[in-house]
């Protein structure tokens, strides 16, 4: 039972896999920045307790 819903599984992703190539895949090409500072940011300032006196 378990083979046959591995088989099932295997025939249901080459059907999507299959799909997917044959009407034109869209591969999304993520422009790479590197991280810079920035104002908007919100800043977390410590607390001043009793233990940092």
């Amino acid at each position: 039972m378990k083979g046959f819903a591995a088989f099932g599984v295997a025939v249901a992703i080459t059907a999507v896999a299959a799909v997917w190539f044959l009407t034109g895949p869209v591969v999304v090409n993520a422009e790479v920045k590197p991280l810079q500072p920035s104002a908007k940011i919100p800043v977390w300032k410590p607390v001043p307790t009793d233990l940092a006196r």
